[in-house]
């Protein structure tokens, strides 16, 4: 699936962007309204976690600003969470080595390449959706 957010990266576009920190799905899909690229929903300096996360993401999936998850820090389970709930873009802080950031990497993805799971049971996924050999693979 196509990311817009890493496309415009790639392609040198500026971006402009929020931060929200109110953890709060009306406040982000008041935000959502105002046109922003991107807007980053703080999990790592604002109160929020993935049960607040979660109604965020759906209440900006229908407009253009493309969420990114601050994570709260490096955990893969937590990544894991995060992406079962539908984001697609995260911050993760306090990346120090090549081989955190490769433990990373390797939440983020599904076997051989990785240890993501299928959690096809979860909420419904508007940004990220399972792939449909996810079963064959895991």
């Amino acid at each position: 699936m196509s990311n817009p957010f890493k496309n415009a990266l790639a392609a040198r576009q500026a971006q402009v962007g929020l931060w929200l920190s109110m953890a709060d799905s009306y406040a982000a899909e008041a935000c959502a309204t105002a046109g922003f690229d991107w807007l980053l929903i703080d999990g790592e300096h604002a109160p929020n976690n993935v049960l607040s996360i979660l109604p965020q993401l759906q209440s900006v999936a229908a407009y253009r600003s493309h969420p990114v998850v601050r994570a709260v820090n490096g955990d893969t389970a937590l990544i894991k969470q995060l992406l079962d709930i539908g984001a697609q873009t995260l911050l993760v802080p306090m990346v120090d080595t090549a081989e955190q950031a490769a433990a990373l990497v390797s939440a983020t993805r599904y076997r051989p390449g990785g240890f993501l799971g299928v959690g096809e049971t979860k909420a419904p996924r508007p940004v990220r959706p399972c792939p449909p050999d996810a079963h064959t693979t895991y």
